[in-house]
Parts: structure tokens; sequence; C-alpha cells
């Protein structure tokens, strides 16, 4: 398992230990934005070929790291989800730890990757680096998550992103039993 899976997997049980939901409202928000993201990583990762190509197109037209867009979704929407009105102050050290280390967790990755991209790939990903943003897409760019010569069954298979939605899922129905039933 990679580091910073692990890193974020432990910093997410610690949030979800610390955290006092009961918002189904909140609850609510936090899931359709969990499920955006994880929309957009499933897309990604029908698109990328990992360690073989470039990819640029579907949502790497729109955004360079479109995995860790969705991977930022997610855990906005967790926090969501996690949040609680009659509980602020332990919901702002919910939403200030995560963020904070999330933050920090990808942005080296970010930084590392787009160096052994640069390495890998010279001016055809500086070019790329210059007109395509980091995690914010493009409005222009948008249109091509919609292209669906971009994907693939069978990267998408090889990506393995049916973990992680599974793992999205558990976690929405772990927080909604804790509102649900108080604990």
């Amino acid at each position: 398992m990679k580091r910073r899976i692990l890193i974020s997997q432990i910093i997410t049980l610690a949030v979800i230990a610390l955290a006092k939901p009961d918002s189904p409202k909140l609850f609510t928000i936090g899931f359709m934005l969990m499920l955006l993201g994880q929309i957009v990583r499933i897309l990604s990762s029908a698109a990328i070929v990992k360690s073989k190509t470039l990819t640029t197109s579907g949502p790497y037209a729109a955004v360079r790291n479109p995995l860790y867009l969705g991977t930022a979704l997610m855990t906005l929407g967790l926090l969501f989800m996690l949040s609680s009105p009659r509980h602020q102050t332990i919901t702002a050290a919910v939403w200030g730890s995560m963020l904070a280390s999330y933050s920090w967790i990808y942005a080296k990755q970010i930084k590392s990757e787009e160096d052994f991209l640069s390495a890998a790939y010279g001016a055809h990903f500086d070019e790329y680096k210059k007109t395509v943003p980091a995690l914010v897409p493009r409005p222009a760019g948008l249109k091509s998550f919609f292209d669906l010569s971009a994907y693939s069954l069978v990267v998408f298979k090889k990506n393995k992103e049916w973990r992680g939605f599974c793992a999205g899922l558990a976690l929405a129905a772990f927080v909604f039993c804790r509102i649900k039933y108080a604990f």
C-alpha cells in the first residue's frame, strides 16, 4: 500500500472517531459531493494509462490531476457528512485537521508526480502543464469529460477504482448509521 494512502486512511479513521455527526441535511450535501468526487475518480481511472503514456484526454484535458480533484471532492463530502451544528468546536477541529493534512499530503504527491512526468515527457508535459490547471478544471475543458473515446473499461478494471468506490460507500453508510442511531 502506498504510504500516502495509509496515512490518509489513518487520518480519516481518526476524524471519524473524533466527529459527532448529527445532521441529516449536512449528510445529504456531503453524500452528493462524495458521489460527484467518485464519478470524477471513476472517469479519470477509465482514461489514464499509468506509466505508459501522458494522458491528456477525457478529464485530463480539463485538469492535470482529476483523480486528486475527485479525492478532494470526496474529502469535502465526508467533512460535510461528519459536521455537527451542535458540536461546532469538534467540527472545526475535524475540518482543520483533515484539510491541513490532506493539503500537505496531496501537494507533495502532485509535486512528486509532476517532477516525474516532466522528466519522462519533457517539453510535451511542460506544454501540457502551461495549458491545463492542476486541480481546478478550466471551464473550456469540461466538455472533455463527455468525450467517450477517452475511456476504456479495460483500463478502468486495471486501475481498480471500484475499491475506492466501495470504501466510500462503506464510509457513508457508517456515518449515516452514526447519525441515525446517535452513536
